[in-house]
């Protein structure tokens, strides 16, 4: 049904709670896994308030899997999990003076005293947690999801404004946060070399430094040239205010951009018009400013709530907005076969780049618009990232301005286009833009990791009628490849054996590469694990498959629909004939091989003997007390004196939450 026969009829609750989770649950995924979302702060911010309000009014439609339930969590990779000893709390975003005055009424009825606050630019980068022990850098650890992060401490070890030592330390244990980043020069340096060896290059700074300090080499860290300010000591009694702390950091050697401390809400505004204008003459990016109450005193007054901290908020600034003329509109295809409107622009500056397209999502936002060419479009970039045209003045439009039309016809292709929601498809498996897409996604390093096997490669084999189809690319032959310009028999042999290789993946891979609508790598995972093999995943029905940990109502309907499609039936059958693995090859049993756990205290949704069955069945050894040979403790509500005694001891404390993840990864 088209929008337009879909106009007089409102969704129901229900059906507008799940278009909402999968919304967010979609932004969220991207956005962890380091992809470009086209959700700025603020549609994502109001679009989960929307969904917190529709669960409040309906309780009992609220889901397992809604984003309102949990933080994002960013991919762990293969990096080891390790408890925060205080967690990292995320920070409300609040976009308006009255947002700010409603903040300030609040913390004085929880505040007696006059309220000092401390204003500093928020960095678009990377949370990290660096420890020091007697003024030496032990640990580095990602935010991960708030409780645990990852460590990655041989990677931030090359990142030049960390000091591994530090001046006029204080003995035993420091913890210092901070913000990684990436400047504008280092950025465009790294995408002009993917560019010249004919790779795609990379979508922000922010994405690529998340990245980064996920690589498996250390030296291929370093030359990204990622950055750090610190701009926190979450625990210190010997300072009485965060001003004081920002002030030791820098006497430490830290670098720590410049704040003010301010005593009215109105200095508060002052300190945002000077950050506001000054982020567009910064060499890095900066999408607003955190306010937080100076007094340390009064933040433990103020406490926190699940999820952040009462004492702080991250004032979000207004996106920059540019105008420039609307000179052509491209149709792209993805890989999926969606269409997208991408705008040609007359080149124009925005954020400190030269913005010459921007997105449109789909032709009823053109519509919506009333977009024609030869419009002045008003230009913001979505999440500090993305550039889109957010309106059109009209009152400027010459005479000749052409209405955009909505083509029935693939661009590539020529399939007839359907439409589906808001969306318009090419339902052309065959379709080379999106064969192209799914192909890069097939072979990438996440999925079916197939080396050698690039953009470029890829662009050729079908340009050549050599592969028209994602399992041709098993069939090939040292022959077809060495004939090509610029390959040669090594070459060719090369990429053979990155094909052969992958083969034998283990399962996981497999269904991700199948690209099945809003499954991603982490989802393949989960089902990988649970079944086991690829024909019981293929037999399960939905209910089964939402029951699942992790899957939910959606992505079960999309497994179901893809399997139970004549294209999953067929596939299903050529990955046997072809003889790529189909068995999950996790090593049972031996996770926590090798590790001795502590259990203690009342967890939320296992009993005692389950958790401990869990933990022997992959190789754990459960004790009964904690000592230095205590790997990590499994801790839930009334720990006692186990909690107390692992934490003196240095010893990582998990929640349920956590365990979880780890057994379903």
């Amino acid at each position: 049904m088209g929008i337009e026969d879909g106009a007089c009829c409102m969704p129901t609750p229900s059906e507008r709670i799940k278009e909402l989770t999968l919304k967010l649950s979609e932004a969220n995924r991207l956005y962890y896994e380091g992809k470009t979302t086209l959700f700025s702060d603020i549609e994502f911010d109001t679009t989960l308030k929307e969904l917190e309000a529709l669960e409040k009014e309906y309780p009992e439609l609220k889901r397992a899997d809604s984003p309102t339930q949990t933080v994002g969590k960013e991919n762990p990779g293969d990096f080891m999990r390790i408890a925060h000893k205080i967690p990292m709390l995320s920070i409300a975003n609040t976009y308006s003076e009255t947002e700010v005055l409603d903040w300030e009424r609040q913390l004085s009825n929880l505040i007696s005293d006059k309220i000092e606050y401390a204003c500093e630019i928020k960095i678009d980068g990377v949370s990290m947690s660096l420890l020091y022990i007697d003024g030496k850098l032990i640990r580095g650890l990602t935010r991960g999801d708030g409780e645990a992060g990852d460590d990655v401490t041989a990677n931030i070890k090359t990142i030049k404004d960390i000091p591994h030592i530090l001046k006029n330390a204080p003995s035993g244990e420091l913890e210092v946060r901070g913000e990684i980043y990436m400047e504008h020069r280092a950025f465009e340096k790294l995408n002009e070399e993917m560019l010249s060896l004919g790779k795609t290059p990379y979508a922000n700074p922010r994405n690529t430094a998340a990245g980064s300090l996920k690589l498996k080499d250390p030296k291929e860290t370093e030359k990204r040239e990622l950055r750090f300010f610190a701009y926190q000591i979450p625990s210190n009694s010997n300072s009485r205010f965060h001003s004081q702390n920002l002030d030791l950091l820098k006497n430490l050697g830290f670098r720590v951009f410049e704040y003010f401390v301010k005593n009215s809400v109105q200095g508060i505004f002052e300190a945002r018009d000077y950050f506001d204008n000054l982020r567009k003459t910064l060499p890095f990016d900066i999408d607003g400013m955190v306010v937080k109450v100076n007094s340390i005193l009064q933040q433990q007054e103020a406490g926190r709530n699940s999820k952040a901290p009462r004492w702080a908020i991250a004032y979000k600034f207004k996106a920059e907005r540019v105008y420039s003329e609307l000179l052509s509109i491209d149709v792209q295809v993805g890989r999926t076969g969606k269409i997208t409107p991408v705008a040609n622009l007359k080149p124009v500056q925005l954020g400190g780049t030269t913005v010459k397209r921007a997105t449109l999502h789909n032709f009823d936002e053109i519509k919506r618009l009333d977009l024609r060419i030869g419009d002045f479009a008003g230009i913001e970039k979505g999440g500090e990232i993305i550039p889109k045209i957010v309106e059109v003045q009209t009152e400027k439009r010459p005479p000749n301005a052409e209405p955009v039309k909505e083509p029935e016809f693939c661009p590539v292709c020529g399939e007839k286009l359907q439409k589906e929601d808001v969306d318009l498809r090419c339902e052309n498996l065959q379709c080379k833009a999106q064969l192209l897409g799914f192909l890069e996604y097939f072979v990438s390093r996440k999925v079916m990791e197939i080396e050698n096997l690039g953009e470029a490669l890829l662009e050729v084999l079908l340009d050549n009628g050599i592969i028209k189809d994602v399992w041709d690319i098993y069939y090939l032959k040292k022959e077809q490849l060495s004939a090509l310009d610029k390959m040669g028999d090594r070459s060719a042999q090369i990429v053979l054996e990155g094909i052969e290789k992958s083969k034998s993946n283990s399962l996981e891979r497999l269904i991700a590469g199948f690209g099945i609508r809003h499954l991603g790598v982490n989802g393949a995972k989960i089902l990988a694990k649970h079944f086991k093999n690829l024909d019981a995943v293929a037999k399960a029905e939905k209910k089964e498959l939402e029951n699942i940990n992790g899957i939910g109502e959606i992505i079960a309907e999309s497994v179901y629909d893809f399997f139970h499609s004549n294209l999953g039936e067929e596939w299903v059958k050529k990955i046997k004939e072809i003889g790529i693995n189909t068995e999950y090859k996790g090593v049972s049993g031996t996770l926590f091989a090798g590790q001795t756990v502590v259990l203690t205290g009342t967890l939320p949704t296992l009993d005692r003997e389950e958790a401990k069955a869990i933990l022997e069945a992959n190789g754990a050894k459960v004790t009964s007390s904690v000592s230095k040979k205590t790997s990590w403790v499994l801790a839930g509500e009334n720990a006692g004196s186990k909690l107390e005694n692992a934490k003196s001891l240095g010893i990582p404390v998990y929640g349920e939450e956590w365990f979880r993840e780890k057994i379903t990864n």
